[in-house]
């Protein structure tokens, strides 16, 4: 077969350098801690890079109840007098909302272990936003249970 030179698609050597995927930056991971006394710490850093407006304080923190331990809370904001909300409240250069109870409640041994959460933003579904903490840790379930196992 007989091909004619016009038909032939010739590469460069500009073609033949290999091409190395460009690297999507990723997100910046923030992370939170729980203190000896109960409290969910917000650094300033984390504050600013999450855009949370302390301006707006007043969060309803839940869990999904599951048979196997907590490996999550969400935070989700709501209005002031709120029967649910806790407040963010400034603590020296950061802020903080205090969980003692409830953190007793889920079974996180607070006082003797450090517990580190990744927190990012979280779409709830019906244009409802807020922040879901994930630790590498799951808790003992020590509340109520339902029928979720995962």
């Amino acid at each position: 077969m007989k091909v004619k030179a016009d038909k032939i698609r010739f590469f460069s050597p500009q073609e033949n350098q290999e091409q190395t995927p460009k690297a999507t930056p990723k997100p910046p991971a923030f992370t939170t801690t729980v203190t000896k006394t109960g409290r969910l710490a917000f650094p300033q850093k984390l504050m600013e890079g999450l855009q949370i407006d302390p301006s707006k304080p007043y969060y309803k923190v839940g869990t999904v109840n599951r048979r196997k331990g907590v490996k999550a809370l969400y935070l989700f904001p709501t209005q002031e007098g709120d029967p649910e909300a806790f407040e963010l409240a400034k603590t020296g250069r950061s802020y903080s909302i205090q969980l003692k109870g409830v953190l007793q409640k889920i079974g996180l041994d607070f006082e003797n272990q450090q517990y580190d959460f990744t927190i990012q933003p979280y779409e709830f579904g019906g244009g409802l936003s807020g922040f879901e903490l994930v630790s590498e840790r799951v808790t003992p379930r020590m509340g109520t249970e339902d029928e979720a196992d995962d």
